[in-house]
């Protein structure tokens, strides 16, 4: 099912050679988080995908309004209650026009303790639902700089900075828009070093693609995280883009996909590419409307002592949940080993 599969094996003669330059905020790799910066190895056990709070299924909004005495209510105890169970960091994946409130994620952090990460960037995804009008009309350039503005500046008039940013493209290849969200981001990380998050999904197509259109402006794809990697129809798909160097995440665990999830490590681990996985829930503790909750707990509950009867190391458990988000966050700039190519494209 690969495509591009030129790209690919040049990606693979090539996995390795990763060109870090600085940091566009420091000389050492930091990750930001909704309180400020903090080093790398602070993060801890973290959960990559997550959604604290979202208005998803509810209309577009650039400041979401929510009933903050419920919110708090539900979510402050909930977040305790991870931060007893190990749970250190959580990256926060709401984004703007999709509910995201950094004001709130930053009160509810000094009140839980949980360091957290949000996000710039744009949802492509559910057929371009939450893209703000004007991204329509504007060049793939000014795009990138609403993005890195909120990085130098902040976020709706905070000094809340993102600690990634948070993409999303409809499956298979990417329309126009979808081209333009890709290329902004890429250009954001070149200029900020923050990490792109994709809701991807299950397609293939979209995924390589994205990783192609990546390398081709210079930014490495261990820049990029594949978010609902776990939803491909074939899990062969997944080694090849991990060992160009993407991120797969594989979002959605709960009790219902214990055994899938564990699977899709097993093939993994045959392939080595333990070191490339991300794993997580993509949960929702305070949704729009009657939206049910959805944990992001499972994880730690029942995943990991399956994880330990199916003889996964502690090493490996450790490599998982703590070390790879740690290298995946880290805020610096990954630059690949294939030459830019001339700006041709008339999203620009």
């Amino acid at each position: 099912m690969i495509t591009r599969r030129t790209f690919i094996q040049q990606s693979l003669a090539t996995a390795g050679a990763l060109a870090i330059a600085p940091s566009a905020f420091a000389s050492a790799p930091q990750v930001m988080t909704v309180t400020g910066p903090i080093a790398p190895e602070q993060m801890g056990f973290t959960l990559p995908h997550e959604h604290i709070m979202s208005i998803f299924g509810g209309q577009p909004v650039k400041v979401a309004q929510y009933d903050e005495e419920k919110l708090f209510a539900r979510v402050i105890p909930y977040l305790k209650m991870l931060k007893v169970f190990g749970v250190q960091t959580i990256c926060e994946c709401t984004g703007a026009y999709f509910g995201r409130r950094v004001d709130l994620l930053r009160r509810i952090s000094r009140e839980t303790g949980m360091q957290i990460l949000t996000n710039t960037g744009y949802f492509g995804a559910a057929h371009d639902r939450y893209v703000p009008a004007h991204a329509f009309e504007e060049t793939v350039d000014q795009i990138a700089q609403r993005w890195i503005d909120e990085w130098k500046n902040g976020i709706d008039g905070t000094d809340i900075r993102p600690g990634f940013i948070k993409i999303g493209v409809d499956p298979g290849m990417p329309s126009d828009i979808d081209k333009k969200l890709i290329l902004a981001a890429g250009e954001t990380h070149l200029k900020t070093g923050l990490t792109i998050v994709s809701h991807t999904s299950g397609s293939t197509d979209a995924a390589v693609e994205q990783v192609a259109m990546l390398e081709e402006m210079g930014v490495h794809p261990e820049a990029w995280v594949w978010a609902h990697a776990q939803r491909v129809k074939d899990p062969a798909d997944l080694p090849p883009v991990a060992r160009a160097g993407g991120w797969i995440g594989l979002d959605g665990i709960s009790d219902k996909t214990l055994n899938q999830h564990l699977d899709m490590l097993r093939h993994m681990r045959r392939f080595r590419a333990l070191d490339r996985i991300l794993l997580s829930h993509d949960g929702n503790s305070f949704g729009y409307g009657d939206r049910p909750f959805k944990p992001y707990n499972a994880i730690f509950d029942q995943f990991i002592p399956l994880m330990r009867k199916a003889n996964f190391t502690d090493e490996e458990i450790h490599r998982i949940t703590v070390k790879n988000p740690q290298e995946a966050y880290a805020i610096r700039v990954r630059k690949s080993q294939v030459q830019p190519q001339m700006n041709t494209d008339e999203h620009r």
